[in-house]
């Protein structure tokens, strides 16, 4: 982005050169200045990059303001921008330090083009004016001989160098060149180099080792699985200088003479090629093969390093696994020993007797159900329930109760009669009621205390009238025995029931307590298992380890012996990349004395082809202003511009 300050008092031509400048993307206006004092100001203001300076203004002229920006600001170059061609303004302005003069009457499209040169540091004199330049600007080229179609690089005063030298530095830099590979080419040392193959053989699958139930071991190791290259960690080793260091050493030279082999690995193969370079074709030959051995035997060890390794490791977690297998098996029998549990048989000896139980239980249950129903039976027949009917057997088996009965009866037979002679308020009938009221109380006391409970009038009364009606009395006799008979029958098979119970329930209990010593048994069974699991795989590991180091540092074959190169085909030097070694020398030579020479020779003016006389540019004023229509034309110098 070039920065540009315009100094024009002319507010016609200020907007016509803003209107033409703004247009630009590489140019941008940063200040404007009515004359050379505020030109100066804003110049140590906003420091452009290119002043475009009118000669002619109020107070301070352009001349002047020139001189002073060019002393204070050598950065800022300033194009002057004058209707003059007059050879007195013209001198002085290049004396005050303008970088350019051009007439206002130049083309827009010709300013911009001054300006970005002007900007690049070249001297840039329009047209018009390059017949007037003076010739200490270029002691080349004379205004003779200067026809205002050209105009020389003023960029600087020194004397532009001809073709001749920079053919004859051209000619002799080549000659530099190929001299250089000549000598190269038989004064170098010849090199030999042997080439070898490896080949990483396969890791393989690995191996497994599986315990039903229990658990599992495998030698597959985990660089394998995630996909990396071993040819990489093997390329790593093979650059060791302790390896190049016992490589010389075998082959009888230093490690600076022996050198460093080039290691090759293709992307989808498992090859490493080697080259080594020596002096003769025997020494490489000799220098490959002791590499090679030395390479073969660090993997080699550094695979039994890793096997001890392992090993120390695996040999710290099989003594865990044996301690822990130790106190498994001590658990489980001090719990034996502890506990009641010696078999499984006694679990199912226990199932056994309660399954029997439970059909015994079962069958008395049956029976007890038929005596209910049939002691309801006779009950119904009796009029009496089984509870009723046992109370009478009990109560009739007592003699004081008896004897109360017969007083009872006797009193009530009493009272029948002289309730058939007398009414119910004579005081004989009253004496004889409340007389055997007393023998009922007495016979319900009695009753209470045989069958330890309380006995109500009206089953004491069913009780005599069972007893002493002579009606029911011989023909419910043997109904009744029976009934009496089915409910000491049903007590019996309750009391055998109860027992069964009893025995039901301390049998259960102990399968309880059987049962979860079983359990506790099976927990230190199953952790024994997981012991001896363990104390299995660890075994197992220390024996795939081994296999396991092999997928580590898999075994290298040498698939291609180191080979012995001919005599007369040395690798180093190489008289192909020697020739186009030296091809490339000269173009770059070549290339760099061309871009020189024309970056001295003088550049062609930018306003080709003008005539002497050259159009005058006339402002379009409806660019201006719109009111600049009214005029019929502008002042003077807005003519010219």
């Amino acid at each position: 982005m070039i920065n540009l300050l315009i100094v024009e008092d002319q507010q016609t031509i200020l907007q016509l050169l803003k209107n033409y400048l703004e247009q630009e993307s590489d140019l941008r206006i940063v200040a404007i200045a009515a004359d050379g004092q505020v030109a100066i100001d804003k110049v140590d203001k906003f420091r452009p990059d290119v002043v475009l300076m009118d000669v002619e203004m109020p107070g301070v002229d352009g001349i002047s303001a020139t001189k002073i920006i060019s002393e204070r600001y050598p950065e800022v170059k300033v194009l002057i921008l004058s209707t003059h061609d007059d050879d007195q303004i013209f001198n002085l302005a290049l004396q005050a330090g303008a970088k350019g003069y051009i007439l206002k009457t130049t083309p827009a499209p010709e300013l911009i083009k001054f300006i970005r040169s002007v900007h690049r540091g070249r001297l840039q004199v329009g047209s018009g004016m390059v017949q007037k330049l003076p010739t200490e600007y270029n002691p080349v080229i004379s205004r003779d001989n200067f026809n205002g179609q050209q105009r020389p690089d003023l960029f600087s005063t020194q004397k532009p160098a001809s073709r001749t030298p920079y053919y004859l530095l051209g000619v002799l830099l080549n000659f530099l060149v190929w001299l250089v590979v000549v000598v190269y080419w038989k004064i170098a040392p010849p090199q030999y180099t042997s080439e070898w193959g490896l080949k990483v053989l396969g890791r393989g699958t690995g191996v497994e080792l599986s315990l039903p139930s229990i658990g599992r071991a495998s030698s597959n190791s985990k660089s394998e699985q995630s996909g990396e290259d071993i040819r990489v960690d093997y390329a790593y080793i093979a650059a060791d200088s302790s390896i190049l260091e016992r490589a010389a050493i075998e082959a009888g030279l230093s490690a600076k003479d022996f050198g460093k082999p080039e290691i090759i690995t293709d992307e989808e193969g498992s090859i490493i090629t080697l080259m080594i370079e020596g002096d003769t074709p025997i020494k490489a030959q000799q220098k490959a093969y002791a590499f090679n051995h030395v390479l073969t035997e660090k993997i080699d060890k550094l695979r039994q390093a890793e096997v001890e390794r392992q090993e120390q490791h695996t040999q710290k977690t099989l003594e865990k696994a044996r301690q822990r297998l130790d106190s498994a098996q001590e658990k489980l029998s001090s719990y034996q020993v502890s506990s009641s549990l010696s078999s499984e048989e006694q679990i199912k000896q226990i199932t056994n007797n309660l399954e029997d139980l439970y059909r015994q239980r079962a069958e008395l249950t049956a029976q007890e159900k038929g005596l209910n129903n049939l002691s309801q039976q006779l009950g119904e027949e009796l009029n009496l329930s089984s509870t009723e009917a046992t109370a009478a057997y009990k109560l009739l088996d007592d003699d004081v109760f008896q004897q109360q009965l017969e007083l009872y009866a006797q009193g009530r037979g009493e009272l029948n009669n002289l309730l058939s002679r007398f009414t119910a308020v004579n005081p004989a009938v009253i004496e004889k009621q409340s007389e055997l009221e007393e023998t009922t109380t007495s016979l319900q006391e009695r009753a209470a205390f045989l069958l330890n409970r309380s006995v109500s009038k009206q089953e004491l009364e069913r009780i005599i009238y069972l007893t002493l009606d002579p009606k029911v009395k011989t023909v419910r006799q043997e109904v009744f025995k029976d009934l009496i008979s089915n409910a000491a029958e049903e007590q019996k098979l309750e009391a055998q029931i109860q027992e069964l119970e009893n025995q039901m329930g301390r049998l259960e209990s102990r399968q309880r307590n059987i049962a979860q010593n079983k359990l506790k048994m099976d927990r230190f069974q199953r952790d024994l298992q997981v012991a001896e699991a363990v104390f299995a795989t660890t075994l197992a590991e220390l024996d795939l380890g081994k296999e396991h180091v092999y997928s580590l540092y898999p075994p290298l074959q040498l698939i291609k012996e180191p080979s012995l190169p001919k005599e007369n085909q040395p690798t180093s030097p190489n008289l192909r990349l020697l020739l186009l070694g030296g091809m490339a020398g000269s173009f770059l030579v070549t290339t760099g004395l061309i871009l020189l020479w024309f970056e001295r020779q003088p550049a062609s003016l930018s306003t080709p082809n003008l005539s002497k006389n050259p159009p005058v540019h006339r402002i379009d004023r409806a660019q201006v202003n719109s009111s600049s229509r009214k005029h019929r034309s502008l002042n003077s110098k807005t003519d010219k511009y």
